[in-house]
């Protein structure tokens, strides 16, 4: 929405009537007290993490993540995150992250200063669901322009979205078009994932490593491998076209 000069003028002068000139101007002592108190209200509502790709290994996690999501920093995982993802939301979350990790690769230097963000449930530990945002920034490339290090901001939008609607965005402005092509260029029909597939996948975004999985399912790791390549054969090749109902432009 663009702010016409009416709108503008309208609200700069809302602006000034409530802060008067002389109280726009702070005392060092007032500074530090606004500080602290904007300190302890981000402690509550968001947490940051700093990740190597693409290990996943976790280099930093803030302590607000133990106020929003009840886990301490030093305990914190990407296994124990993708655990508590809601059931619902985890194969779109999964598809719109690989999905920006796809055009991320392919636009390499161009992603530095843009930001990829996408809404979802988590559970807290004591039970009840927080819909948080997510934004991925690049923090370190390669010579190459690959991500090797991205930091994540998660934040409590509980309060202030009230539907269970998964939205994602990427700031870098062809990445809609990038995925509307990709979405036209697929074919009408691919492969849709077995049970045992589906069983597979549902672990792997749990986090589950492949010896795990074989445990839990009882089968061999050779097996587990083989279901792990032919999902990403068939996602590789999956309609994007429901993900487009999620997509901010």
């Amino acid at each position: 929405m663009q702010i016409t000069p009416p709108t503008l003028a309208l609200i700069q002068t809302t602006w000034q009537q409530l802060h008067p000139p002389e109280r726009t101007i702070y005392s060092a002592l007032e500074l530090q007290q606004i500080a602290a108190a904007m300190g302890r209200h981000l402690l509550y509502t968001q947490f940051m993490l700093v990740a190597q790709l693409p290990e996943l290994q976790v280099h930093f996690c803030s302590p607000g993540v133990q106020n929003l999501l009840g886990c301490p920093p030093a305990e914190f995982s990407f296994e124990w995150l993708y655990s508590r993802m809601h059931p619902d939301d985890a194969p779109l979350v999964a598809e719109a992250t690989a999905l920006s990790a796809r055009f991320a690769d392919q636009c390499r230097h161009e992603v530095d200063g843009h930001v990829f963000s996408v809404d979802y449930r988590l559970r807290h530990v004591a039970g009840h669901w927080v819909r948080v945002l997510r934004q991925n920034f690049a923090i370190q490339l390669d010579e190459a322009g690959r991500l090797v290090l991205v930091g994540s901001i998660y934040t409590d939008i509980t309060h202030h979205k009230l539907t269970n609607d998964l939205r994602f965005h990427f700031s870098h402005p062809d990445f809609a078009a990038w995925v509307r092509s990709a979405a036209a260029a697929m074919p009408a029909e691919a492969d849709s994932l077995s049970p045992r597939e589906q069983q597979v996948l549902s672990l792997v975004l749990r986090g589950y490593t492949s010896q795990q999985i074989a445990g839990q399912l009882f089968l061999s790791c050779h097996t587990v491998g083989t279901h792990r390549r032919n999902i990403g054969r068939k996602l590789g090749t999956r309609d994007l076209s429901h993900l487009l109902r999620h997509l901010d432009p």
